[in-house]
């Protein structure tokens, strides 16, 4: 069982990151840098994986000898289409025009798991498709988005080709296996995802045929707001396939000129606090699932921790998959990460959060980190 909520965990984060919830934007963007949450080592470690796969990937790929302009109608059929989905808040759309094609089955079996129905309450596959896509919409202004014309179309350099990869293979691998058991009705999902789980990601990456991939850099306006400026996406192809968008760059322009680079810190620790506490809960440590607390960078600011969960334990592995060195807190129930502050001093707009502080169910827009911190442990009681 285990096992298999690890399964649906780690999938549900590759669903996430077609959805806005990482930020992939570089030196190419004209819309406003965004300083990278990696250190030296961690790229290093990055290009010496995408190296590995080098000739599997170049065999995998005709993106960087492609003509871009040769496909320009599809892909901005794609992006139009995506923009217009946002605009009406179609979940369903965002998450078709998103992801790999037969995502959606992928979907259904998850739902109809006896994990989801029995640990999680029971959900639906829509459902589960709109929880998929909210983070895209975290922060959405009101307005209409209007996209302008393509200025930019770009091929993705080999690192940034095998962090897509990357994304796409655990959703391709589940197709492959549904489609090896003869189709999604004959499936066990628990089944699936265990098997799964024992695959090395990295070799499945490269296995991914990603047809055609390019960084495109477009005009785009909202008048409600008085904002006009340059949108940023990604768009492929896989295994000639439709179209498909990554919309993390477009939702970084989307906030407005803010630095992003705590957001996007703050939504890494996100991701490692969760990854973490499922690990600590697969090796029993988490005892107790009820009550909300706080751990922090700064121990002295832990807050209703409780006494059988070992918080230094938690900040070390933290360290394992999240290297922000700034100061921050998790707020956490059980083995779940509810919320996450970053802080730091040196930059004039030096808090991030996640969920970002102007999403409709948070008030922490224009507070401090100590504000912060002070009104997460005083919703806790």
């Amino acid at each position: 069982m285990k096992k298999t909520i690890a399964g649906i965990a780690a999938l549900t984060i590759a669903l996430s990151a077609f959805a806005g919830c990482k930020d992939r934007k570089n030196d190419k963007s004209t819309g406003g840098a965004s300083e990278a949450v990696t250190t030296a080592a961690q790229q290093d470690t990055t290009v010496e994986k995408t190296t590995a796969q080098d000739t599997t990937a170049a065999e995998k790929t005709t993106a960087s000898s492609d003509d871009p302009s040769a496909s320009a109608e599809g892909y901005e059929k794609v992006l139009r289409e995506f923009i217009d989905a946002y605009n009406n808040e179609d979940y369903k759309k965002t998450f078709e025009l998103t992801m790999p094609d037969g995502a959606e089955k992928v979907m259904k079996l998850l739902a109809s798991s006896e994990t989801m129905q029995n640990e999680y309450g029971g959900i639906s596959d829509e459902e589960m498709i709109k929880e998929s896509q909210e983070s895209l919409f975290l922060g959405k202004k009101d307005g209409t988005l209007v996209p302008g014309e393509i200025k930019k179309t770009e091929p993705l350099t080999e690192e940034e080709t095998f962090e897509l990869r990357s994304e796409i293979a655990m959703i391709t691998l589940c197709l492959d296996y549904i489609d090896s058991h003869g189709g999604a009705e004959d499936v066990d999902a628990e089944a699936m995802l265990n098997e799964i789980m024992d695959y090395d990601l990295e070799a499945a990456a490269a296995e991914v045929e990603l047809d055609k991939s390019y960084y495109i850099t477009f005009g785009l306006e909202n008048e409600k707001w008085d904002w006009s400026g340059d949108g940023n996406a990604i768009v492929y192809r896989v295994r000639g396939g439709s179209w498909k968008i990554s919309a993390n760059d477009l939702i970084g322009t989307l906030s407005g000129g803010k630095d992003k680079r705590l957001n996007t810190a703050a939504d890494s620790l996100y991701k490692a606090a969760n990854t973490v506490l499922i690990e600590l809960d697969e090796e029993g440590h988490i005892k107790n699932d009820s009550d909300e607390f706080i751990v922090s960078s700064d121990s002295s600011k832990d807050f209703n921790v409780p006494a059988d969960f070992d918080a230094d334990l938690f900040r070390s592995r933290i360290k394992n998959y999240c290297d922000y060195e700034g100061d921050w807190f998790v707020k956490m129930q059980g083995a779940y990460a509810l919320e996450t502050a970053v802080f730091d001093s040196e930059k004039p707009h030096n808090v991030g959060t996640y969920p970002p502080s102007d999403y409709v169910d948070f008030a922490y827009e224009g507070m401090s980190y100590d504000e912060i911190y002070n009104k997460a442990c005083e919703d806790i009681g």
